[in-house]
């Protein structure tokens, strides 16, 4: 019973222990260390989804979507900032003056992070007060399409 009890407590200090490599081996393609960056994954809330990746992330909203070039990188209390841009999307045709309608326009995305809850502000060019987001890591989001 004894030599049973002290397999099962190696056992376990050696999963713990190689979870904790796995966590901070920046090779792996797992979710990242909040305490560095936004973990990768879905998030999503009222009104908008996001996918966070090392290299970014991509977000839609209902009637548009952004994107961010670089890590969401965290500092010490948990807050990022990041350039983007956001495109506004309309259900009208395309224009035919040559315009592209889906260059969009540059947005600053700021967030601050609290365990599995993200607080999103997108700061659009051109707009007095940014728009607000409250996301859960793993929520698809619910987002209302223009039709």
């Amino acid at each position: 019973m004894r030599l049973v009890a002290t397999v099962l407590i190696v056992m376990c200090a050696g999963l713990s222990c190689a979870g904790q490599m796995t966590a901070s081996d920046p090779a792996q393609s797992g979710p990242a260390d909040p305490s560095k960056g936004v973990p990768h994954g879905v998030w999503g809330g009222n009104h908008i989804r996001m996918e966070v990746y090392d290299s970014g992330a991509d977000i839609e909203f209902d009637c548009a979507r952004g994107s961010i070039p670089q890590r969401l990188q965290l500092d010490d209390e948990g807050r990022f900032k990041a350039p983007g841009i956001y495109i506004a999307q309309t259900p009208a045709p395309a224009a035919v003056d040559g315009g592209s309608p889906s260059s969009g326009v540059n947005a600053t995305y700021t967030g601050i992070l609290s365990g599995l809850s993200l607080r999103l502000q997108v700061f659009i060019d051109g707009q007095d007060t940014p728009r607000v987001f409250d996301l859960v890591h793993g929520d698809q989001g619910h987002l209302a399409k223009c039709a």
